[in-house]
């Protein structure tokens, strides 16, 4: 794999970049993009462990909002 589409892959599969950045960065169109990245994605397994919650630190405590 050439490095622009691994680190394409990479920056999709870590959610940092959306696909047409993606696309663009490694010179594919968006329908080889969807391929590409699909195939990946069965190749690598998920990096989240089962019936954990993601938290954001920057999210306010909805208990704390009044309305």
């Amino acid at each position: 794999m050439r490095t622009e589409t691994r680190k394409s892959m990479e920056m999709l599969w870590s959610a940092k970049w959306n696909l047409p950045k993606a696309a663009k960065y490694c010179n594919l169109s968006i329908k080889e993009m969807k391929i590409t990245f699909n195939e990946y994605c069965h190749f690598y397994p998920p990096t989240y462990e089962e019936g954990s919650v993601a938290e954001s630190v920057d999210a306010p405590d909805l208990k704390s909002v009044e309305n």
